[in-house]
């Protein structure tokens, strides 16, 4: 037997037919379909039954006595399963044509297309609706006659189109059976289910099993229905997440071991400040001297933190040599390597290499850090410009089985310092590393003269330029480097424990510290914040008091520089490098966030933030709600403000409609409160204003508008969207003339040119919370 299909249900008996029909459709020979029913009550049985009847030897009906959950019934389907490979398939799913080829064509071939691919244990494919990567861009809506017809081309278009990925979701999962006997089936404690694919996922790659998404196999999949039958109050797994953590929080050594490799060649002039550096913060370094014929060796032999030291003299191969190292490394018991060169000088101490390998989301397995090149002897000054003063990338991993660097050119140069980690294992730290071989011209000429020799035709993927210029460039921007450093993350709770933890773990690698004021929370929201730091205030108020509680949470921060979000807001990791480099200004005091509101319907509403700023007294907030530090930056001119074209989400609108309302109201009234107390802050005419028009009360948005505009002539909202409010009343009246004259009528083409054009202009309004919902009805 090759497949071993195992469909597990509870009730849903429309989606089972759905998904049963699609899976006979679409079952190659040499297959098996195990269902497994866990006590459906909706006629399911009954029809699982006959369909296992007409299926003869190519079905199996397992009938559990209770309601098992997802776990429990998988568990069951993989005990009874013949096949080679294993296939975890929800309910909610439809599966097209050559779906189980396709996965088995990327599990047997994909390590010899994907490199650095180890042992390919698990593969899942592409979908419409899926928690993670392997949900695609813009899916077309589900139409049954239409499904298989687009699979068929996304087939073809995205042809051996496999890659590496740190998750795979349970909706749609293709298990080897060496990988299940190795590993084992699900963890019943995430019964009834949620996170059970993530914990998975984590075992088999810390036994050497990778996970590959077969970019080419598409189905459709409804996304959460099964947990919605299944166990609706899991809140479709998110329950689980912490019981998640919990699990791999103590899986994990207590005090894990920090090995640094270095390879390194006539290092003896910088190498003795970076082994110093390194001995404070790793528990042993090896060393592969690769020929040197300067003080390298005695220095490395005399030093006590190298616990082995190689010396060899063989032709280049970076490629080869830091693979040896590196499993050099790896047999001195570690659980986490950092790759370190002669020149490098990593600035982190104990606490914080600690802190790095314990972190809370145990899918992060590499490290990434921030290099600053020293220009001239003193280093004092750093190179900001070009590939230079972008130079960040991952250093430090988490060690498993079979890990190997793949890449670079023919002879290993620019091979990377440590193997390839798919892309969402890896979070960036803020972690600066000083780098010292540049900086003298003497020593730059040196080195373009050693890569000229090495690499004649430099590839621009591997060296970020088309040829190695850049390193004795006439014309670069110097920077002076601040010797104090580190950023604090201050946030207010109140009942935040469904996205706390989750919020919070994605910035755990990057900030020094986090800050946090609960208002009152009743949920757990404060015993997830102590998880993650000691710096936790209860300050609960009688009415909203924004601003007094993030003053109250920026009297906490000890960094020089403070980044404030909320539990529902994201940065992409992509942009945190970013951030590391915006700190970096001596001259600018504060950065604006373009923020994007998600919209439950449409696109997204716009709105500008200062939400990175120097830990300044100067700066703090102002307004019971919808505060901002604008106000305080106003009043000092002499704090420089930048925009940092770093874009942050916030998801806060889409909770549902009631939630929603409850928090308009409590902030409709305080905002009142404020605006009658404070009559000359138009930002509060303004907050009220949005208010209004939220309610569809225009004439009166109108007039608050207009009063925020003579209050504040340079108040440039309020013009905005009184321009908005005047666009959509245009349209109203250009749409009735419209409607109310003939094809043939002179006002009537203006009219549909007018409309033309302002449809461009105008996005649609959208309303929330309790004006949404009677906009549904």
């Amino acid at each position: 037997m090759d497949f071993s299909v195992i469909v597990v249900t509870h009730n849903g008996l429309e989606m089972t037919v759905r998904c049963v029909e699609s899976l006979r459709r679409n079952l190659p020979p040499k297959a098996e379909l195990l269902f497994v029913d866990n006590a459906s009550t909706d006629g399911t049985r009954s029809y699982l039954r006959e369909v296992a009847e007409r299926m003869g030897d190519a079905a199996q009906l397992l009938l559990l006595d209770g309601n098992e959950g997802w776990c429990g019934g998988i568990n069951a389907g993989l005990a009874r399963a013949r096949g080679t490979y294993l296939v975890l398939l929800n309910n909610d799913v439809v599966v097209t044509p050559e779906w189980l080829a396709g996965l088995r064509e990327c599990m047997d071939t994909a390590g010899a297309v994907v490199p650095g691919l180890r042992r390919v244990g698990l593969v899942g494919p592409v979908t419409n609706s899926a928690g993670g990567p392997q949900q695609v861009a813009n899916p077309p809506p589900f139409h049954a006659a239409s499904l298989d017809t687009h699979a068929r081309r996304h087939r073809a278009a995205f042809r051996r189109q496999w890659g590496a990925s740190y998750f795979l979701s349970g909706f749609c999962l293709m298990l080897h059976r060496d990988c299940y006997a190795e590993v084992g089936g699900l963890d019943s404690r995430f019964s009834p289910g949620g996170f059970d694919d993530n914990d998975l996922v984590l075992r088999a790659q810390e036994r050497g099993w990778d996970c590959v998404i077969a970019g080419d196999v598409y189905i459709h999949h409804e996304g959460s229905a099964t947990f919605r039958a299944v166990a609706p109050e899991l809140r479709s797994g998110m329950v689980n997440r912490a019981r998640f953590y919990e699990k791999w929080r103590e899986r994990r050594r207590p005090e894990p071991r920090l090995i640094a490799a270095y390879r390194v060649k006539n290092g003896e002039a910088t190498l003795k400040e970076s082994l110093d550096a390194t001995a404070r913060f790793a528990d042993g370094i090896v060393v592969l001297d690769d020929g040197s014929t300067d003080g390298t060796r005695a220095l490395c032999e005399q030093h006590p933190a190298v616990v082995h030291y190689e010396y060899q003299d063989l032709p280049f191969n970076e490629r080869r040599d830091r693979n040896h190292v590196l499993a050099m490394a790896a047999a001195r018991d570690a659980d986490w390597i950092l790759s370190v060169d002669a020149d490098e000088v990593f600035e982190m101490d104990r606490a914080r290499a600690r802190q790095l390998m314990r972190l809370t989301d145990p899918h992060v397995k590499v490290l990434g850090f921030h290099w600053y090149t020293f220009w001239e002897p003193e280093h004092t000054w750093f190179r900001a410009d070009g590939i230079f003063g972008r130079m960040s990338g991952y250093r430090m991993y988490r060690v498993e089985p079979g890990q190997r660097i793949v890449l670079g050119t023919e002879n290993g140069l620019h091979c990377g310092n440590i193997p390839q980690f798919p892309d969402g294992a890896a979070r960036y730290t803020n972690i600066r590393v000083r780098h010292l071989g540049y900086d003298t011209e003497a020593l730059r000429r040196a080195k373009l003269a050693r890569y000229r020799q090495l690499d004649p035709t430099p590839r621009a993927e591997l060296v970020g330029n088309s040829d190695y210029s850049h390193l004795v460039s006439g014309t670069v921007t110097l920077r002076r480097y601040a010797p104090a450093d580190g950023v604090s993350l201050c946030i207010i709770t109140r009942d935040e424990e469904e996205r706390l933890e989750g919020f919070l773990a994605t910035l755990e690698a990057f900030v020094d510290e986090i800050c946090v004021v609960d208002n009152g929370s009743r949920d757990g929201t404060r015993e997830i914040a102590r998880r993650f730091t000691d710096k936790v205030v209860e300050l609960p108020t009688d009415r909203v008091e924004l601003a007094l509680l993030r003053n109250r949470c920026l009297e906490l921060a000890t960094r020089p520089w403070i980044l404030v979000m909320d539990p529902d807001e994201e940065l992409s990791p992509h942009d945190l490098p970013r951030l590391r480099r915006l700190m970096d200004d001596p001259d600018v005091d504060a950065y604006t966030f373009q923020v994007s509101n998600h919209q439950k319907e449409g696109p997204p509403m716009m709105t500008l933030a200062a939400r990175l700023f120097r830990n300044d007294p100067r700066i703090r907030y102002s307004r019971p709600v919808h505060e901002t530090v604008e106000q305080s930056l106003t009043a000092h001119p002499e704090l420089v403000v930048r925009p940092s074209n770093v874009p942050l989400q916030h998801y806060g609108f889409l909770k549902d409609d009631q939630a929603m309302e409850a928090k308009l109201q409590r902030y409709y009234e305080r905002n009142r409160a404020y605006r009658e107390a404070h009559p000359e802050d138009a930002m509060a005419w303004y907050n009220e204003a949005l208010h209004l028009q939220n309610e569809g009360r225009e004439a009166e948005a109108q007039r608050f508008l207009e009063h925020a505009i003579s209050l504040d002539p340079s108040f440039l909202s309020p013009r905005s969207q009184l321009a908005l409010m005047f666009q959509e009343q245009a349209v109203r009246l250009w749409g009735a003339l419209a409607e109310r004259t003939s094809p043939e009528h002179p006002v009537h083409r203006v009219a549909l040119e007018a409309l033309e054009a302002l449809y461009r202009v105008t996005p649609g309004r959208q309303p929330i919370g309790r004006a949404r919902a009677e906009l549904l009805r």
